[in-house]
């Protein structure tokens, strides 16, 4: 038995350096937050910079600046548009979601190089195309890949802290960036860009995935590092044989349809839909969806018109254009603390309530009209204000998109194929952010441009409110279903 032993030892794979910490809840959390951050950064980082950089690195004439500017940021939001789906089917057919991971990383490092060294509007708008490819890979397989690591009980904490990452850099990416530009020029934006990205790829390549710990450590072997969370919530569980499962509810052997069916011949096939198109089927997926749309149309609106509107009305350079996005940004840090409220109480009424609470403001900012210090304090408390609303949306909505295929699954095992949706689902949740970018910046530009900052204001504040009434029927289930 020793000598058995000994000899099961040496043929065992080697156990990779830190191997615990690496496949560990904590830090898988942090490669996703991570990697959210970048993409959310590296979007944000040219809105203060685009209106000044077009005109003067660019040569495009002063009249035509405004559109190319929400051009540019609708090519961003097209390019999620079409690649999300494809990342998700992708991710949910191939075992090893690292390897989508790592593409999105080589793509957004090349948009990054073409951001540095454009001198044209084209060559930012490729540069933009690309990195709203990897933005589509990035927030596709990262959401997933969180669900693939913990359980359902503190999702909405996981969803809180990975989404809050991507609203923090959507806001805080203009602020950094506006400095920056003002103080030491075009090239040292990129150059911030460029060090956000190497960060990024020393994490991804050190996270190793659950699945892939597991060949190395002993089934009793404990998860490692939780950070703040607790481990309750991971889905670790035994096979019959010993071996350690992560998370894999639609691969679980009391599911698996027998290769015979006792008469020698293979059971027939099960027809199924399409997994978007069932997916896209549920309402309250559609909910969920529509939430996270409404969200970041409105910071997206914001990128698009808010630095030109107060170099217009207030005079501020790129510095002080950038400063503004603060009042949004400091809010965006209270996501984890939402996601867990939403885990606690249900997502339904912090979703209306968001949705709701985010109108009185946005219609109010419409007040802001003339070039004084009191208008410049209104500006900053009603945008401090959205910024505390706007994160009550995002982490019930995502946490109930991931409750939506749980509870599918529950009640037919085979709904979504051997590969599940988990990732097909956070496609469809970031082809809405993309449409999002794509409305936000060219919605607001024609708006103000036709009809002025009050037309545009008080359009954003009914637009929120319409987020309230699909969250409030069908957010954490169908209000009205039999308990």
């Amino acid at each position: 038995m020793a000598h058995d032993a000994e000899r099961a030892d040496k043929e065992a794979p080697r156990k990779p350096w830190l191997l615990e910490y690496r496949s560990s809840n904590g830090f898988i959390l942090a490669t996703v937050c991570v990697a959210i951050f970048t993409d959310a950064f590296l979007y944000g980082v040219v809105v203060p910079v685009l209106p000044f950089s077009l005109k003067e690195r660019s040569g495009v004439p002063e009249d035509q600046v405004q559109w190319w500017n929400s051009f540019i940021f609708a090519v961003f939001g097209a390019a999620i548009l079409i690649g999300s789906p494809i990342c998700g089917w992708v991710a949910d057919n191939t075992s090893d979601r690292s390897i989508s991971f790592y593409t999105g990383l080589l793509v957004l490092g090349a948009a990054t190089i073409l951001f540095g060294l454009a001198q044209t509007s084209w060559v930012l708008l490729v540069s933009r195309l690309l990195q709203g490819l990897s933005a589509a890979i990035t927030y596709t397989v990262g959401l997933a890949l969180l669900v693939d690591t913990v359980g359902r009980d503190n999702i909405g904490q996981w969803m809180g802290t990975a989404l809050s990452s991507s609203s923090f850099g959507l806001i805080v990416s203009p602020l950094l960036g506006g400095v920056v530009y003002a103080k030491a020029g075009y090239m040292s934006v990129f150059g911030m860009a460029m060090g956000l990205i190497i960060v990024d790829i020393l994490m991804r390549l050190c996270m190793i995935e659950k699945k892939h710990a597991a060949k190395y450590k002993p089934v009793s072997t404990a998860n490692g590092f939780y950070g703040t969370f607790t481990n309750g919530s991971t889905s670790e569980h035994e096979d019959s044989d010993g071996s350690a499962q992560y998370n894999k509810p639609h691969h679980n052997s009391e599911h698996t349809p027998l290769l015979d069916n006792g008469d020698g011949e293979a059971p027939e096939k099960k027809s199924r839909m399409p997994t978007i198109l069932l997916l896209l089927s549920m309402p309250r997926l559609l909910t969920a969806i529509y939430g996270i749309f409404v969200n970041v149309s409105i910071l997206a609106a914001f990128d698009g018109v808010l630095p030109l509107y107060v170099k217009g009305i207030f005079h501020w350079n790129s510095l002080y254009a950038g400063l503004i996005f603060m009042c949004l940004a400091i809010p965006a840090l209270t996501g984890p603390v939402v996601g867990k409220l939403s885990d606690k109480v249900g997502p339904r009424w912090i979703a209306v309530a968001g949705c709701s609470l985010t109108a009185p403001p946005l219609i109010l900012l419409r007040l802001v009209d003339h070039n004084s210090a009191e208008q410049k304090i209104l500006l900053c408390a009603l945008l401090v204000c959205c910024g505390f609303t706007l994160i009550l949306i995002v982490s019930p909505v995502a946490a109930d998109l991931s409750a939506v295929v749980e509870e599918k699954e529950k009640i037919d095992p085979d709904a979504f194929g051997p590969g599940g949706a988990y990732a097909q689902a956070f496609a469809l949740f970031n082809c809405a952010m993309a449409a999002a970018t794509l409305f936000g910046p060219v919605a607001a530009g024609a708006l103000i441009e036709r009809h002025g900052w009050g037309a545009l204001t008080t359009a954003m504040g009914i637009f929120a409110f319409s987020g309230a009434v699909p969250a409030f029927l069908y957010t954490g289930g169908w209000i009205f279903a039999k308990k």
